[in-house]
């Protein structure tokens, strides 16, 4: 089990945006994986650290993420998300990550 918090900041590892309230693509739910809004993705094989990229592009459509100006082929942003191994007491929306993924090597 791994903790994440999903509106904790994040910056892309491409381009530095940043997001301070997170992610903008886990404000929704994801079609390739089913995981709710401000929930994870969740990887059959494990690796949670990743947006699927159906949700990338669905937040892109819809207006809340504009396409990585970065050296990308897919447009997409880089986007970590830290995992943890216990839970953040204060985060306000902790969601548990069932992965087979270590704990996130690189700090935030």
């Amino acid at each position: 089990m791994r903790w994440t918090d999903t509106q904790e900041p994040t910056t892309c590892r491409r381009c530095n945006m940043h997001w301070e309230d997170g992610d903008p693509a886990l404000t929704i739910a994801c079609t390739g994986c089913g995981a709710p809004a401000d929930e994870p993705c969740r990887r059959s094989s494990g690796g949670n650290e990743r947006v699927c990229a159906c949700r990338d592009e669905a937040a892109v459509q819809m207006g809340l993420l504009t396409r990585c100006e970065g050296l990308t082929w897919d447009g997409r942003h880089e986007k970590p998300l830290l995992l943890r191994e216990r839970p953040i007491a204060h985060a306000l929306m902790c969601r548990s990550v069932r992965t087979g993924a270590p704990v996130s090597r690189w700090p935030s």
